[in-house]
């Protein structure tokens, strides 16, 4: 079998999804912190304002999230899957419990195309790690039979969870990054940062005011089929907005000719095939880091045109751009709902081999 898997940690640094391409020229350079936090390269940039201290303590606030969010002993997670069945409700951390809460109210909304409880299928497949691998369909089965968003029960009284059923796991990748680009606008606000940049891993980005150039960021959006992180099938101007992605290319194996990717639909327990490569998703305001990583994924999921109708009845202030290819062509679909400025106006340096639908 042939095994591609994506490289993790610095190797996020290649095969990203988005690629920050603005450069600082003839303003004072921004100061710039990187680090391996939250399983992915996270870059913290402010140009003005307490530099230092927004990015100190916001490297410390996501080094709390990552230690409460992971699946690492000691987290939440953990505590919540050891306890999964017995009837016990765990006190988890505000932070943990209000993804939860999020994450409940979405897959309700979204017929369970985002559901938090997807964790044995993410953890049976692996993908992403060196024991990647396509399961059999028992232990796909037995997988499947722990995940159900219902099975989560939350008490807000006392900030408790539980799991209702044995072999149960959460996974809170498709929404712990957003929630933490949230807090981090949070951190520069009150270090009166106006102008910077805040990058997990490039999937999630929220970009303040104006880059150096005295413009807005450049984001990149990250050609699907290419290795060349430089490589890119347009640009969106980003300005005070949340921008996430998420596509079949960030953590994958290929066996057999068939690409086996991260993105999974809770329904049947496996990688979504929706027939997008990828989704990006900008959106404003207070929450906008989580809105945008929730969106991308349930996008993702639901396809192209379930998932244009749902964002455009949804009532929410997002854009959405669906990208899929046919041949040696890639097309671009946009949607939006609410005020938001629409995708297809936004972009510019679009690529030749990019048609519009």
């Amino acid at each position: 079998r042939r095994c591609i898997i994506m490289k993790r940690l610095l190797g996020i640094l290649i095969f990203i999804t988005i690629t920050i391409l603005s450069i600082a020229c003839g303003h004072p350079d921004p100061l710039t912190k990187t680090a391996v936090v939250m399983d992915t390269v996270v870059t913290l940039e402010a140009v003005d304002g307490e530099r230092e201290q927004a990015i100190d303590e916001g490297m410390a606030y996501l080094q709390r999230i990552d230690a409460l969010a992971s699946q690492n002993e000691g987290s939440d997670l953990e505590a919540l899957r050891l306890a999964a069945g017995n009837g016990a409700w765990v006190e988890i951390s505000p932070e943990v419990f209000e993804m939860l809460e999020i994450s409940q109210e979405w897959a309700a909304k979204t017929d369970g195309a985002f559901d938090v409880t997807v964790g044995p299928v993410v953890w049976l497949w692996g993908i992403g790690t060196e024991y990647a691998k396509v399961p059999g369909e028992a232990e796909l089965a037995e997988a499947r039979s722990h995940v159900g968003w219902q099975k989560l029960e939350l008490d807000k009284e006392t900030t408790s969870a539980r799991l209702t059923e044995p072999g149960m796991r959460l996974h809170l990748g498709a929404i712990a990054k957003g929630y933490a680009i949230d807090g981090l606008r949070a951190i520069f606000a009150k270090h009166h940062v106006k102008n910077g940049l805040v990058s997990l891993g490039g999937s999630s980005i929220y970009a303040f005011g104006e880059s150096p150039k005295g413009k807005p960021w450049r984001i990149g959006i990250r050609h699907p089929r290419s290795e060349d992180a430089k490589e890119y099938l347009a640009v969106a101007p980003l300005s005070d907005a949340a921008l996430s992605s998420s596509g079949d290319y960030e953590r994958y194996f290929e066996q057999d000719g068939v690409r086996y990717h991260h993105i999974f639909n809770p329904a049947i327990g496996r990688p979504a095939t929706s027939g997008v490569l990828g989704v990006t998703v900008v959106a404003q305001g207070d929450h906008a880091g989580t809105l945008t990583d929730i969106l991308t994924t349930t996008l993702f999921v639901m396809g192209e045109e379930k998932g244009k109708a749902f964002l455009e009845n949804s009532g929410i202030d997002a854009s959405a751009l669906f990208i899929t290819q046919d041949g040696s062509t890639f097309h671009f679909t946009a949607a939006q709902s609410g005020n938001a400025p629409a995708m297809r106006d936004v972009l510019t340096d679009v690529s030749q081999t990019v048609e519009w639908k």
